[in-house]
């Protein structure tokens, strides 16, 4: 009634009315554009390809490597190359059990006896650094064994992922591509018969990965021990592309593993490395008998 005896007063309140109404459909405008960009946007930007390190160079981080002084003393034998292992038959597994259980038990074992009492009782030592590297081992195993899942999930598949491994079968030459360039090959040997024929696949490496351990008890390489094992990146299953022993350098080029990728120990190196620092969820690799 007070609008009908006062129309200016009703205009007035009118205006200001719709005054209130418009700014609230701003606030509302702006908090749905801020929601949208702090909720949606991270989301899309999780799909977009993964980036190298910053102030990654490929050449100079293969240099460091290859210039290292490596010790090959005891380089015979390896289980992977072994009767005793063949992986498209034997369980990895229970590979995986024994090593894991072997290497907590060398820690604990030379964690309690001091230098004097394993003198005493011609038991093994072990150096500081062969310390580290099996408690390197022991953690990358136990971190594998209880993620139960294969590897983290990645939106890149082949070339699209920053590092992409084809071994070809027909040649025995493994190409590394470094964000879809093609910036190495190495040679190597795959399965030597149809009994260890290395199968073709496509797939982001399951893991674990290995550096290279000499056990002290067994220093040739055994099925329990997985001694001498240098720079292993398993990739499905059993199948691994890892290091070889000097025996075998002279065979790289040919057909002559059990069903692993063999490398030569520094170029293994180099791929174990740039895996481990680039990540299994963004590497790939193909495994087939030629180039298209």
């Amino acid at each position: 009634m007070e609008c009908w005896n006062n129309p200016a007063g009703c205009n007035t309140f009118i205006t200001l009315l719709y005054s209130k109404i418009m700014s609230i459909k701003t606030g509302i405008r702006i908090f749905c554009t801020i929601v949208i960009a702090v909720v949606i946007f991270p989301s899309c930007n999780n799909n977009r390809k993964q980036r190298l390190p910053e102030n990654f160079h490929y050449n100079s981080f293969r240099d460091s490597i290859k210039n290292a002084v490596y010790d090959t003393t005891g380089d015979n034998s390896n289980v992977l190359d072994s009767i005793l292992f063949t992986p498209g038959i034997d369980s990895v597994n229970t590979l995986l059990m024994r090593m894991d259980s072997l290497w907590h038990r060398d820690i604990t074992t030379a964690e309690q006896l001091d230098t004097l009492f394993k003198i005493w009782k011609k038991e093994d030592k072990y150096t500081e650094a062969e310390l580290e590297v099996i408690r390197e081992n022991v953690k990358l195993l136990d971190s594998f064994l209880a993620r139960k899942d294969t590897v983290d999930k990645s939106p890149c598949r082949e070339k699209d992922c920053l590092v992409y491994v084809e071994i070809i079968k027909s040649t025995q030459t493994m190409y590394l591509y470094l964000d879809d360039e093609l910036i190495d090959s190495f040679k190597v040997s795959t399965g030597m018969d149809k009994k260890y024929r290395t199968p073709d696949m496509s797939v982001r490496p399951s893991g674990p990965l290995f550096i290279k351990y000499t056990s002290k008890k067994y220093p040739a390489g055994n099925y329990h021990g997985l001694g001498n094992m240098p720079y292993a990146v398993f990739i499905r299953g059993g199948y691994a592309i890892h290091g070889t022993t000097t025996g075998n350098f002279s065979r790289l080029g040919t057909k002559a593993s059990h069903g692993c990728i063999r490398l030569h120990p520094v170029n293994a190196k180099i791929f174990y490395e740039l895996v481990k620092k680039i990540g299994l969820k963004n590497t790939w690799v193909t495994i087939k008998d030629s180039l298209p």
